[in-house]
């Protein structure tokens, strides 16, 4: 059986419901230090919170308390996030499914290193996702399928500085080994017309990113 744990950072959580829903489809539910700020008011068994504690909120202490969730607390001054630590603790416990919220929105720092992660999680062969309300996002330098979602737009963002080589397949644009090269727009707003979608990414990498309006 494949294990899956949820991240849940203190950034932006605006679809509670979203959360909550998310947080029943995962065995493990992690909260990186602020993130546990999310889950306050929600019926979520939360199984650990990693970080510095430097974002946690006055409701913190009598809350982890109640609900005797236990806590590894980094020193502030350390050489990864809360975030990375929350993977490597992951990693270390044989999760093969990771999924993130609350780690996208406000500083724009954090959010393009968040998103970046995907990829270390990837060189592990670890799926890895990030979403929020009208996103989710993926690395891929390889295969990676896709169910049809009513309402998304599934866009390509190359990484490599060469950009990629790319077959689309049960999209509405299909492509054949085409190129889209880094820093193109060629990718942007497609969507998949079949049951599944299939990227196939033969060089280079990417972010796959499904959408909504």
């Amino acid at each position: 059986m494949v294990k899956k744990a949820l991240i849940i950072g203190s950034g932006e959580v605006t679809n509670i419901s979203q959360l909550k829903e998310e947080a029943l489809k995962h065995d493990f539910v992690l909260c990186a230090d602020g993130g546990i700020k999310h889950t306050y008011d929600l019926d979520i068994h939360v199984d650990l919170i990693i970080g510095d504690l430097d974002s946690v909120d006055e409701r913190f202490d009598d809350f982890v308390s109640k609900h005797q969730i236990p806590i590894e607390k980094y020193p502030i001054e350390k050489n990864a996030t809360d975030v990375e630590l929350a993977i490597d603790y992951l990693v270390a416990q044989g999760f093969k499914v990771i999924t993130f919220m609350g780690v996208m929105g406000g500083r724009l720092d954090h959010t393009l290193a968040n998103i970046f992660l995907l990829k270390s999680l990837a060189k592990k062969h670890i799926v890895g996702r990030i979403i929020d309300e009208k996103n989710i996002v993926y690395y891929t330098d390889d295969t990676l399928k896709l169910t049809k979602k009513s309402g998304l737009y599934v866009s390509l963002i190359p990484l490599s500085k060469e950009g990629i080589i790319v077959t689309l397949n049960g999209f509405y644009y299909t492509l054949q080994k085409d190129h889209i090269s880094f820093g193109s727009t060629h990718g942007i707003s497609n969507y998949i017309v079949n049951h599944e979608g299939t990227i196939h990414i033969h060089d280079g990498a990417a972010l796959v990113v499904e959408s909504k309006d």
